[in-house]
């Protein structure tokens, strides 16, 4: 077990690498599409000589930065839940039904890869209109992300597996920061 606790540290600490790049990835992305953004709305109605291929272009980036996001939210387990509830779960049934989420989310994520290769495919030989890219480009971030969301929550998998149930009855037993609680209740951190 030692071994194993071992070498799934060994991975998270990887795969905090590969986020971390995700991160800078995403920004670039926003910082892009935020100067396209506003050089076409400055060429649309200041000089009245809007670019053809902006919208184009500013959606392919949106679309990479939304699935890239999905997949660091995946990674950090920061997606929504039912805390209220949850949080007054005995620690089995917590185990419960984290390893049964993250083995749901491996399968959505495998069936997203499995289509999302599919409709690429169909579509890489498509060129958009404007800038004559193939349409593939807006349909390989369901491949990419499906990916890098089916590896995180395979390891999240693995963490829950690992995770002890004494571990679930301490957490539920410490006091709650102000944070917890107004996450608990519906607000945001």
């Amino acid at each position: 077990m030692k071994g194993f606790q071992s070498l799934l540290s060994k991975t998270k600490n990887a795969l905090d690498r590969l986020v971390q790049t995700e991160r800078y990835v995403c920004c670039a992305f926003l910082i892009i599409v935020t100067l396209i953004t506003f050089v076409q709305v400055l060429m649309r109605f200041v000089f009245n000589a809007p670019f053809s291929w902006s919208e184009e272009v500013t959606l392919m980036f949106l679309v990479w930065f939304g699935y890239l996001c999905m997949a660091i939210d995946i990674h950090t387990d920061g997606h929504a839940a039912l805390y209220f509830l949850y949080n007054h779960m005995n620690p089995t049934l917590k185990k419960t039904l984290d390893l049964i989420r993250h083995g749901l989310l491996m399968w959505f994520f495998a069936e997203m890869v499995k289509y999302g290769c599919m409709i690429t495919k169909l579509n890489i030989r498509k060129p958009q209109p404007a800038t004559r890219l193939s349409q593939g480009w807006l349909y390989a971030p369901l491949i990419v992300g499906g990916i890098l969301m089916f590896l995180y929550s395979f390891v999240n998998f693995l963490s829950t597996i690992a995770k002890p149930r004494l571990q679930y009855r301490e957490e539920s037993e410490k006091p709650k920061t102000v944070d917890e609680i107004n996450m608990e209740r519906g607000g945001t951190v």
